[in-house]
């Protein structure tokens, strides 16, 4: 099927697609969030924007200073990423309720505990988006987290691939946003939000498994 029309914009069924994969998948990573803090999550509507190209200092800059992002790449027959933009103090605090003890600054990736609970969690996010995902497209897809971005600071969490990991030609840019609730249901902060960036051929492998051709 054709992604884009005559004028380069974005099929509205494909994105309609594309913010349900959006929802699916950082539902599910949100719930796992939810079981580890104890709380409610809330998602915002996915945004969905073609990119001509997205490089990895965009990406960097839309992590920013305040934030850590945690890196995940799509396995063949895919190709792109999954960024995970988290607030600092949300890291902390999921850190502080798997380890019983509060690392901060530096010390969530210098020391040795924090930065294998930090591993642990990114590990627990990208299973539970590959796993939403995969279940609504019927395709074995495989997100792996490689890579842990905090300030300048760059950690590897597993097997970094090739230089055009973080890069993506022509990609279709997913962004949903999350918050946390209190119990009553009253909105509180929101703590991170997730890009899901598929290059052109991997969204059309994944619209030819929803049935759309």
């Amino acid at each position: 099927m054709n992604l884009f029309d005559r004028d380069g914009n974005l099929d509205l069924d494909v994105q309609d697609a594309l913010s349900e994969l959006g929802n699916v998948g950082v539902g599910m990573a949100s719930i796992t969030i939810g079981r580890i803090l104890g709380v409610r999550v809330e998602l915002e509507a996915p945004n969905v924007v073609p990119k001509e190209e997205v490089s990895e200092q965009t990406l960097l800059d839309y992590i920013g200073q305040k934030n850590i992002g945690i890196w995940m790449k799509f396995a063949e027959p895919l190709n792109g990423s999954v960024l995970c933009i988290l607030k600092r103090g949300f890291v902390y605090d999921v850190v502080e309720k798997m380890t019983g003890s509060r690392y901060e600054g530096t010390g969530l990736y210098k020391n040795e505990i924090a930065l294998s609970a930090v591993s642990e969690f990114a590990n627990m996010l990208s299973a539970a988006y590959m796993k939403a995902v995969g279940k609504y497209t019927g395709m074995r897809i495989f997100v792996s987290p490689y890579l842990l971005v905090a300030g300048g600071e760059r950690i590897e969490l597993g097997d970094v691939p090739g230089e055009d990991a973080a890069k993506a030609h022509k990609a279709i840019l997913v962004e949903t946003r999350f918050q946390l609730l209190e119990e009553d249901g009253d909105k509180t902060r929101v703590v991170g939000k997730v890009v899901m960036l598929p290059d052109d051929n991997t969204v059309g492998l994944l619209m030819e498994a929803l049935g759309m051709e």
